[in-house]
């Protein structure tokens, strides 16, 4: 499958062709070239420790209810509250037992140096961008060039800039930024921009798979936000020479960049506890690991023959072109046999965060899209039961806040007691009505409980396991200011979760409704919103708060859900608030920090500290994203 139109070349190598065919997902794929790949060892027993306590908390739970309504006879309602609440204990109880696993037990893969006997691979690492701030994307290419040329390597590597941009003033600047890193850098660096940009990422990936792939053993994927250490890259390169079998090498990557009280929460979040889960999924996934579409090392002929997309036949958002690319490019690498890993241990792996609530849910609507795309394909020949979970739990991620939101309003609806509650008004007017499960505050406590301890519990842990290092805390600036970051970040979480569940269920409700996410580039400047574009888009989180806390005067709403009411009434200036920037010298400057902050790695420094003059896009003329423009369409 070839690109047509390749007249924008601003400097690219002569053309390696390497051919490729979508696959097919009716039919079973093997690749003859894949070495046999065997399961690595006690994965089953890491498998079985994971989801045997999921479904023992769950059934015990569905027992407690069963017991609880066997009283007055089962009803709609009774069986409907124990499937809601039996499908939210599974997730949020396999996420605990995932946690329990990273933590206590040992890693599974140590990181392997090739033999110089073995020879070196081409690396080739591919950043594809689509209508990006040019400054920033190019100094942490910079960056990471100037790293790998201060590192001896058998291996050779070279970047790729591969251009989606459409705007012609930004692709302008591109190409000025590029010509300034060419003459700079002692590692090759090419640029292309494509006329007609299909396909999205996949197509501009594929466009130069089939066009250029034909020289390079692998290809390391790159975000425009993406930073990565030369140590990191070696090491890749290094145990995919290793191990034969991997055809794809998946890092965890850290976040950085946070300028804002939302970005730093996230941030400190993902370093505390992210790694914790990691390790939890490594154990369990063995070599059926999953991709995250940006940081990680593929085998190029591998992916050329066994993981090329096609489209998904019929109309409407779950149609078309794959969005969420990476799960399902994992499945097929799997499926013919290869290997695909996750290694926890390569640690100087970043990528950035959006800096306010609005920007993180925008993209969030395009990522519940992609993933409900997934459960098309949930049947499909050849993938491992693995696969199909990988696939199935993300899309999971948006519809279990559907099933939240029902839980919501059931609760809110049941009331306080018999005597108290929304439906009462109902039932004498309308008897064929159901009747709520009757649930004594005993019992909802009890419920309420179980869930927040297991909602707890990945957070309890990397908590725990970090303040009892104190090389380990003072990467956080010290164990009293760890511990401050920690409730924190707690209280924060806890203030969002209601907003993001409110806004998952509308980012389902817009996908099966027809309504595509669009292609947007994203906003990385960090602006904050206004009050009138604030207003526009949480609309709806403030007017169900305000009906919850109607509900909670009138005496008719358990007290329970003061927090979830609280935290929807006040969204617009929960997300003003967070929105707005951090310096490292306010009153903020000493919370939610990480080692990025106290103590950042030399290619943390490197970026900072950059020299190059890649000056960012005139504001008169340029067509990133304001971010007063992107409301709730």
């Amino acid at each position: 499958m070839m690109t047509q139109n390749h007249r924008d070349l601003t400097k690219m190598p002569p053309l390696a062709l390497l051919a490729s065919e979508p696959q097919n997902f009716s039919k079973s794929h093997s690749d003859p070239q894949a070495p046999t790949a065997e399961q690595i060892a006690g994965t089953w027993v890491f498998r079985a420790w994971t989801f045997g306590p999921a479904l023992i908390m769950t059934v015990a739970l569905i027992a407690i209810l069963f017991d609880w309504f066997r009283e007055g006879g089962f009803g709609l309602a009774e069986i409907v509250l124990m499937g809601l609440v039996a499908y939210s204990t599974f997730w949020i109880a396999l996420s605990a037992a995932s946690a329990i696993l990273g933590i206590f037990t040992p890693k599974i893969t140590e990181l392997r140096s090739s033999s110089p006997g073995l020879g070196g691979l081409r690396t080739a690492l591919l950043v594809p961008i689509y209508e990006e701030d040019p400054a920033t994307t190019f100094k942490r290419i910079a960056a990471m060039q100037k790293s790998l040329a201060t590192r001896s390597s058998n291996h050779t590597f070279a970047f790729f800039i591969l251009s989606d941009t459409r705007c012609e003033t930004i692709a302008q600047k591109e190409q000025e930024a590029f010509s300034k890193l060419e003459l700079e850098t002692a590692i090759q660096i090419f640029y292309r921009r494509r006329e007609l940009n299909t396909d999205r990422k996949t197509g501009n990936i594929q466009d130069w798979i089939n066009n250029w792939g034909g020289n390079w053993d692998a290809f390391i994927t790159l975000d425009a936000d993406s930073l990565m250490s030369a140590r990191t890259i070696q090491n890749m390169a290094d145990t995919l020479v290793a191990m034969p079998e991997v055809g794809l090498l998946q890092t965890v990557p850290r976040l950085l960049g946070a300028k804002t009280l939302f970005a730093r929460n996230q941030q400190f979040s993902n370093n505390v506890y992210g790694g914790v889960l990691a390790k939890g999924l490594e154990r369990w996934a063995g070599i059926d690991g999953n991709y995250w579409g940006h940081n990680a090392i593929i085998r190029t002929k591998a992916f050329a023959m066994c993981a090329e997309l096609p489209k998904l036949t019929g109309k409407g958002p779950l149609s078309g072109t794959i969005k969420s690319h990476d799960f399902i490019e994992a499945a097929l690498l799997r499926r013919a046999g290869w290997s695909v890993r996750l290694i926890p241990e390569l640690d100087e792996s970043y990528e950035e965060i959006p800096q306010t609530l609005i920007d993180y849910i925008l993209r969030d609507r395009r990522w519940c899209q992609g993933n409900l795309q997934h459960l098309r394909l949930l049947g499909s020949k050849g993938f491992t039961a693995v696969s199909r979970f990988h696939l199935f739990q993300g899309a999971m991620a948006y519809v279990s806040s559907v099933v939240w939101f029902v839980l919501l309003i059931v609760w809110t609806m049941m009331g306080r007691s018999e005597e108290q509650n929304i439906v009462r008004y109902f039932t004498d007017a309308n008897p064929l009505f159901p009747q709520w499960p009757h649930m004594d505050t005993v019992s909802r406590v009890a419920v309420l409980a179980t869930m927040l301890c297991l909602l707890l519990v990945p957070k309890l842990l990397g908590i725990i396991s970090t303040y009892l290092s104190e090389k380990s805390c003072e990467a956080y600036g010290g164990r009293l200011r760890f511990l401050v970051s920690s409730l924190t970040e707690i209280l924060l979480s806890f203030a969002l979760a209601p907003i993001l569940m409110i806004q998952h269920v509308l980012a389902v409700a817009r996908t099966f409704s027809g309504k595509d996410a669009g292609w947007a580039p994203q906003n990385r400047s960090g602006d904050n919103y206004g009050y009138t574009a604030l207003l526009r888009f949480h609309w709806l989180e403030t007017t169900i708060g305000l009906f919850l806390t109607i509900g909670l005067v009138l005496n008719l709403v358990s007290l329970w859900l003061v927090p979830v009411a609280m935290s929807l009434l006040l969204t617009i200036p929960i997300s003003y608030a967070t929105g707005i920037g951090l310096s490292m010298t306010g009153i903020l400057s000493k919370i939610l920090t990480t080692r990025e902050n106290w103590s950042p790695p030399r290619i943390v420094s490197m970026l900072h500290n950059s020299g190059h003059d890649l000056s960012l896009i005139d504001p008169s003329t340029d067509k990133l994203p304001d971010a007063n423009t992107l409301t709730a369409k």
